[in-house]
């Protein structure tokens, strides 16, 4: 039987009209399944997909899955990584066809310049000139943007903001301004995470709020010794449990990923798979720096307590067994963000567990992760 404030995975999000729903669903891009890296003439492991039939990545049976799914869940708010947004002829670039058919929903974009950057990488990469990025969309029968804050611009491609308020005379009415996140962390580098929360910590306070919540592909765990968990528990945690998250953390960043940094320049751990001394002093100063970053900002943050999102090859390996990994995650602050309820994720699907993700059930390679406050 589940916990009281779990529901099972795709239960509509609805039901109390006086709560906030949000999900969060990387959709994973067309461009990025299976494409060949210029750099190396192939297709890279994380892209290839092994354990998924072609009929299950086809886009155009992913996409009706995804947009039906979307239509049936209702959520308030979704955060959205991994879209691929369409180019018009004059160069710019707008929320792809199939989601604008989402009736009443608004949708906040990355800023051009950036949507412009990362198409030139991905021709520069993929021979595929495609802006991918993330996106907030709203119920704008529910939830508006306050007068006096700009609407959402300016924002890079892995960190989409709406600042956010109940609609009057909506169930929502009494929700006051908050700064929503929709977020793809760095995958390799643990750093540059830290530094991208902290940017949305301090959009959120120019956006004139301390209620924020971010949703979306953390590329981490969270779990104790990382320092994005930091953000959530300043408590220091054991040693070894830093020791394990800084050695895990070299291990991936040296793998060749989706950035243009080649893999024999990464830093990487010891011969025998443990992180240096210099490593471990490095990595405790940046914990410190992640722990320090909400009071920094007057902003407290409580983690959704959501499963297991993902199901893959491990880490460099080319056959099975599949393996998980929790990457997406809810951030909120609990002050006025009560949680409710919570979807499921993978510690109740044993059968994608096993087979991999994206498969006929499920179009993405990730889960989304969905949850409701009061």
């Amino acid at each position: 039987m589940l916990p009281e404030f779990r529901v099972v995975k795709g239960a509509p999000l609805d039901a109390e009209p006086a709560c906030l729903s949000v999900l969060s669903y990387n959709l994973l891009a067309p461009a990025f399944v299976r494409p060949i890296d210029l750099r190396t003439g192939a297709v890279q492991p994380f892209a290839a997909f092994e354990w998924a039939s072609a009929e299950d990545l086809e886009w155009e049976l992913r996409r009706k899955r995804l947009l039906k799914q979307l239509e049936s869940w209702h959520a308030d708010v979704v955060c959205l990584q991994e879209v691929q947004f369409e180019a018009s002829p004059d160069g710019s670039f707008a929320l792809p066809a199939w989601l604008t058919g989402l009736e009443n929903y608004t949708a906040c974009i990355p800023a051009e310049k950036y949507l412009t950057l990362i198409a030139e990488r991905n021709e520069r990469v993929l021979a595929n000139k495609v802006a991918i990025g993330c996106a907030v969309l709203f119920r704008s029968d529910r939830l508006m943007q306050p007068s006096d804050v700009e609407s959402s611009g300016g924002d890079p491609n892995t960190l989409v903001s709406a600042c956010l308020q109940g609609f009057p005379e909506s169930p929502l009415a009494a929700l006051g301004k908050t700064a929503f996140f929709s977020v793809h962390l760095d995958a390799q580098s643990e750093e540059k995470r830290v530094d991208q929360l902290r940017k949305c910590l301090e959009k959120a306070r120019a956006l004139g709020t301390r209620q924020v919540l971010f949703a979306g592909d953390l590329n981490t765990e969270c779990r104790p010794g990382s320092c994005i968990a930091a953000f959530i528990s300043d408590e220091p945690p054991p040693e070894e449990e830093v020791a394990r998250e800084c050695a895990s953390a070299l291990r991936i960043g040296s793998e060749d990923g989706d950035d243009e940094t080649p893999a024999d320049s990464k830093e990487t751990a010891g011969e025998n798979g443990e992180p240096s001394p210099e490593q471990l002093e490095q990595w405790r100063l940046l914990w410190q720096k992640a722990a320090k970053s909400p009071a920094e900002h007057r902003v407290n943050l409580s983690r959704v307590p959501t499963g297991t999102t993902r199901s893959a090859y491990d880490h460099g390996k080319t056959e099975g067994p599949c393996v998980t990994w929790k990457l997406d995650h809810i951030l909120h602050s609990p002050e006025t963000l009560q949680l409710r309820q919570l979807w499921t994720t993978l510690e109740e699907d044993e059968a994608a567990s096993a087979s991999g993700l994206p498969n006929r059930e499920n179009p993405s390679d990730h889960l989304p992760v969905a949850a409701v406050f009061q």
